[in-house]
């Protein structure tokens, strides 16, 4: 390790204990981070130079990086809008943007200067190891060390673990990743974009803990796996990371398969943005069978906003009642002071509903029904609705369960696994004497 690798590791590790031991507040809770990570940049940037950070660029990931961070915040905004956005909780007069703007730049540029300098020295011949430390290292850098050690509640605990630790650690993994093969340019590609839209947005998405683990994992992870898909034989030769000659037609193939996971990430996303009736129609996965048999559970109804005026007796159309969307049959209608009014049921109903439809509450009218094609997101929903619940409720409560089991009955436990090693040791003691005498 080298004299240089060992002052940015030196004063990485001093602007880790001081922010976590000060800890200050006020205007210091600004000025003081903004001066470590100044230092921490300046300091980098005097070691390494100019000349080096361009050798290591690679423009093609620069951009590949860009992207990624553009469908990161496309995911999130999406989120946004099927739950709901709240306002920044972060102030946006002149001042306290001048005081936001200076602390992500020089937390960014110490960051990731120092990242890059430190993947391109720590060791190339294991290229693998120096991306898992490095990664750990601005993992726990990024984080507060009282946090990840605070075992006191299991579910707080578990929330922080998915809500902050897991998404933190999987955005350095791919950070660190690029700043390995293209320099500190790549990485800063990704991380400001999502640094600016979580910092100068007014208005971000309120998604719950378990969303913001969810997303905060699966997007890094799908850029990484496109990024890596895209990387060439060539691109780590410049990188100088070493390289079989055997991987070449490996390569050639993963790049060939990166346009197939990005056209599945833009599908994805269009899938998601056509769900909130942003292109003009509604598509709604039926399910209840009020309708049988024109649509059965797990069929796709698409709605497209419609004129109540122009809507007939016999149409299928989609409504706000109580709080739910409901998508029954116009059997009647008539005129009140409010405009044209709907009398609907269901098809399998015996029937109308109880209450009538006004014009306010209408969505729109069905033009088409897909078949079956919903049990996918059914399937999926009740997956991620389970996995929800597993994380947010079964798994912490055993953990405070088991917890209260080995404190209540420790002592038990102690003298059993101790009585348990000691028959072992004794049996096979007794076996090797008799091998001996054998």
């Amino acid at each position: 390790m080298s004299r240089n690798v060992i002052i940015v590791l030196i004063a990485l590790l001093s602007v880790f204990i001081i922010l976590n031991i000060f800890q200050p507040g006020g205007l210091m809770a600004y000025f003081l981070p903004s001066i470590c990570w100044a230092t921490v940049a300046l300091t980098t940037l005097y070691i390494c130079g100019f000349e080096k950070i361009r050798s290591w660029t690679n423009k093609r990931i620069v951009f590949m990086a860009l992207l990624v961070a553009a469908f990161q915040i496309f995911i999130l905004i999406d989120a946004g809008l099927i739950n709901r956005f709240g306002k920044s909780p972060l102030l946006f007069t002149p001042s306290a943007l001048a005081m936001n703007l200076t602390l992500v730049t020089t937390t960014l540029l110490g960051t990731e200067l120092s990242r890059a300098y430190l993947t391109k020295n720590l060791g190339r011949k294991n290229s693998t190891l120096t991306l898992l430390a490095v990664t750990l290292l601005y993992t726990f850098t990024s984080m507060s060390i009282f946090a990840l050690i605070d075992f006191q509640n299991p579910l707080a605990y578990t929330k922080n673990i998915g809500e902050n630790f897991l998404p933190i650690l999987t955005e350095n993994l791919l950070a660190t990743y690029l700043a390995l093969i293209s320099g500190p340019l790549a990485s800063l590609a990704y991380r400001a974009p999502l640094q600016a839209f979580q910092w100068f947005s007014p208005i971000l998405p309120d998604l719950s803990w378990g969303y913001k683990s969810i997303i905060g994992v699966m997007a890094p992870t799908i850029g990484f796996i496109a990024i890596n898909m895209a990387t060439t034989q060539k691109d780590l030769k410049k990188a100088g990371i070493h390289t079989r000659k055997e991987l070449a037609p490996k390569l050639r193939r993963s790049q060939k398969s990166v346009k197939g996971w990005l056209a599945i990430s833009v599908f994805l996303v269009i899938a998601v943005w056509a769900s909130t009736g942003l292109f003009g129609f509604y598509p709604t996965i039926i399910a209840s069978g009020s309708m049988r048999p024109t649509m059965d559970v797990g069929d796709i109804a698409i709605v497209v906003s419609t004129d109540p005026n122009k809507i007939q007796v016999g149409d299928l159309i989609q409504y706000w009642q109580n709080g739910e969307m409901i998508l029954h049959r116009v059997v009647d209608t008539y005129q009140a002071a409010g405009g044209k009014v709907f009398i609907t049921k269901g098809d399998a109903n015996n029937a109308p509903d109880p209450d009538p439809v006004l014009p306010n509450q209408v969505r729109g009218k069905l033009i088409l029904t897909i078949p079956k094609l919903g049990w996918v997101s059914i399937t999926l929903k009740d997956f991620i609705a389970n996995t929800y619940t597993f994380l947010t409720t079964t798994l912490p409560q055993t953990l405070t369960n088991a917890g209260s089991l080995i404190i209540t009955n420790g002592v038990y436990i102690t003298l059993a696994l101790a009585l348990t090693a000691y028959s072992y040791l004794l049996l096979t003691y007794k076996n090797t004497r008799k091998r001996e005498k054998t």
